[in-house]
């Protein structure tokens, strides 16, 4: 059934023509890639606990997305059913494997943590955001690289993160004393999950010579979610204790937060791109993850403190 609705609208797709199938493309890289910046924007400039929530949903849930990708090895739909022919727009970042959907489930996690913060105060924005989720999860299939079950699954996925992350933040702040008793735990389980993972035996499966999928490449999105999540963990503790900044602040000091940490955000990806050949892909992409979760959630927040400080004495 999952396939069949696949080629219903792959049907559709070429109706439709090759000027709209690339409208829809970009669009869900649009809506993925805004929910990925939100977090960021929340925590250094609007609403410090509220970005800190964004943030561990979406760290968590990417990690999770991953784990639960390298465990299930699910093929993409076009090597599943040769029929199937994905928009080859969308098949350029649609890499490893298919179940649970990451455009989706990411989509999910930012707009879905604001559709509940917003479920009683503003239910229109809530009905439109939750709206939003089920249009990422329909171009997904559309282009014919998702199955209904992959984005309803990276959906589910999410939306369980969300209550389990704001849990987990009040429990925290109850009982703060023990931060660095749950790093060291999150670390050791964060261990075990790689060890899980690099051991994992994967299927190599050729056609004509060539390898349909690549578990390395799946193992190196694995790496970057862990080092992610580890780093923006450790960075939040760091900066509960440390620092505790305030976004209570002008817009001009907002965006000059928010440009400047983009910035580095975006240099740390590019530095860590030279590195690989040298430290290997997997250590890399566990570098990179690591690096740019420490730097969102402490460096750059201990960086803009001490700037503003000094501004403001002198």
């Amino acid at each position: 059934m999952d396939l069949t609705v696949l080629l219903w609208l792959q049907e559709l797709r070429i109706l439709l023509g090759p000027v709209f199938e690339m409208i829809v493309s970009a669009l869900s890289d649009v809506i993925s890639g805004i929910a990925i910046v939100l977090p960021f924007i929340a925590y250094w400039c609007m609403n410090k606990k509220r970005g800190q929530i964004m943030l561990a949903v979406f760290s968590g849930s990417l990690f999770l997305n991953q784990l639960v990708k390298v465990t299930m090895a699910v093929n993409r739909p076009w090597i599943l059913d040769s029929r199937i022919q994905p928009s080859a727009q969308a098949k350029k970042t649609a890499t490893g494997y298919s179940f649970p959907s990451s455009h989706t489930q990411t989509a999910a996690t930012a707009y879905g943590e604001l559709a509940y913060e917003y479920r009683k105060k503003e239910p229109k924005k809530s009905i439109l955001l939750v709206l939003l989720i089920l249009l990422s999860g329909f171009l997904r299939m559309y282009l014919g690289v998702h199955t209904p079950q992959d984005v309803l699954v990276g959906m589910a996925l999410a939306l369980l993160m969300i209550p389990m992350c704001g849990f987990f933040f009040r429990t925290l702040d109850k009982y703060d004393k023990f931060e660095y008793l749950f790093l060291a735990l999150f670390i050791l389980i964060q261990a075990g999950c790689a060890y899980y993972a690099l051991t994992k035996n994967y299927s190599m499966e050729y056609v004509n010579g060539e390898l349909l999928v690549d578990p390395q490449e799946m193992l190196k999105d694995y790496m970057l979610s862990a080092g992610l999540c580890t780093g923006i963990v450790t960075g939040g503790i760091l900066e509960h204790r440390l620092i505790r900044f305030s976004t209570d602040c002008s817009y001009s000091v907002k965006t000059a937060r928010l440009l400047s940490g983009l910035a580095a955000v975006g240099a740390i990806y590019l530095l860590t791109k030279l590195s690989e050949p040298v430290l290997g892909t997997l250590i890399n992409a566990a570098l990179r993850g690591i690096l740019i979760g420490f730097y969102t959630v402490f460096l750059h927040p201990l960086i803009f403190t001490k700037i503003e400080k000094s501004r403001q004495s002198s």
